[in-house]
């Protein structure tokens, strides 16, 4: 215990708590400031536990009023690729990342990230993300270098959530717009996915916006429709 990580330890006694029933469904946890003195750690390690707790569907953010409880009478959305960790957890799988990267560069002129940024330094980060240690999907994201300002974005493409990480610096991505295509597996896809080139995977580009509405990332998501085929499902009005 002695060397696991602060947030962690915040995020474990919270979700023990709820499960407790000190906290009901609907009801608002102490403030962050109340929360920083009961656990003696930094604002910081406050919101990457609760980040954390909210993508795992224990929480939920109440803009102006603080930190609740989500009510588990409500139904919740079925499990979906905005939260990659959160969802094989749904399905009973153990989610997990690898061969992780991060660096900074230019914004470029056309492309991915083509019109999400006005010039200025930007962050890539790459993963593939695992299920029981095996690769699923393969996701690039491009976001400005300015929400990780001081931040060691390496740590950070190196943990499992990046949402919750994004959360926790204030910068969370609360919605998503998502657009489907086909994509043949090149051979450095291949190899990090471990599938033959040229292989059909599904290809998700998409844009992340912050609770302003403000877009904050572009990212392409390619996934092996052989271990996951993501779920949408549309009702009449």
């Amino acid at each position: 215990m002695g060397s696991e990580p602060l947030y962690l330890r915040v995020e474990r006694s919270l979700a023990s708590q709820i499960s407790d029933g000190i906290w009901g469904p609907g009801e608002y946890l102490p403030s962050e400031q109340a929360l920083q003195e009961r656990y003696q750690v930094s604002r910081t390690t406050i919101r990457k536990a609760i980040g954390d707790l909210v993508v795992d569907g224990l929480l939920e953010i109440d803009r102006g009023n603080g930190t609740r409880v989500v009510d588990a009478q409500v139904p919740q959305a079925e499990p979906n690729m905005m939260s990659f960790s959160a969802t094989m957890r749904a399905l009973g799988h153990e989610p997990g990342v690898r061969e992780t990267h991060a660096c900074l560069m230019d914004a470029p002129d056309e492309g991915v990230s083509a019109g999400q940024f006005s010039g200025g330094r930007i962050v890539h980060i790459s993963r593939v993300h695992t299920a029981d240690d095996e690769p699923v999907s393969l996701s690039e994201s491009w976001l400005p270098a300015s929400a990780f300002a001081g931040v060691d974005v390496g740590g950070i493409a190196a943990r499992e959530s990046l949402y919750a990480e994004l959360s926790a610096l204030d910068v969370g991505i609360i919605q998503v717009s998502d657009r489907y295509g086909i994509a043949e597996a090149s051979e450095a896809e291949a190899s990090a996915l471990d599938i033959g080139r040229g292989i059909p995977l599904l290809c998700v580009d998409r844009i992340g916006y912050t609770a302003l509405n403000r877009p904050i990332e572009t990212s392409r998501i390619l996934v092996r429709t052989d271990r996951y085929r993501p779920m949408i499902t549309t009702r009449s009005k």
